[in-house]
């Protein structure tokens, strides 16, 4: 039977898949996602910095931490903070939007807390 392969065949073309799936990632991730040179660019001082982001991470983790729910909760919000930060901007809006996050503390503040907001709701029995 032609159809029959053996388990080496098959691992041999998933690991190629695999392969070529990071591959395509990887060239993504250093074209397409790094459009923010700047994010959290200590030298720009109008951009927010590591400082201000570990800021809001201290403070969320205060919140879950005083409604007794999982600190996991605020890694999953600082993941959604950090991928649309990241995210290439395919329009002048959503580049615009990008950028006055990283550049004004309030609306990268609303940002966090937009995004702590929807981990809990989606993460969490509350």
């Amino acid at each position: 039977n032609s159809m029959t392969m053996k388990p080496t065949e098959n691992l041999s073309r998933d690991t190629e898949a695999v392969a070529d799936s990071l591959s395509a990632m990887m060239k993504r991730e250093f074209t397409s996602y790094s459009c923010h040179d700047g994010f959290l660019n200590p030298s720009d001082p109008t951009m927010v910095t590591a400082d201000d982001r570990k800021k809001l991470v201290d403070w969320c983790y205060g919140v879950v931490d005083h409604c007794q729910l999982s600190r996991e909760t605020v890694a999953s919000a600082m993941e959604m903070v950090d991928r649309f930060l990241s995210m290439p901007s395919n329009s002048a809006d959503a580049a615009r939007v990008c950028n006055e996050a990283l550049r004004d503390q309030s609306k990268f503040q609303l940002l966090t807390i937009a995004a702590l907001y929807s981990s809990i709701k989606v993460n969490e029995r509350v």
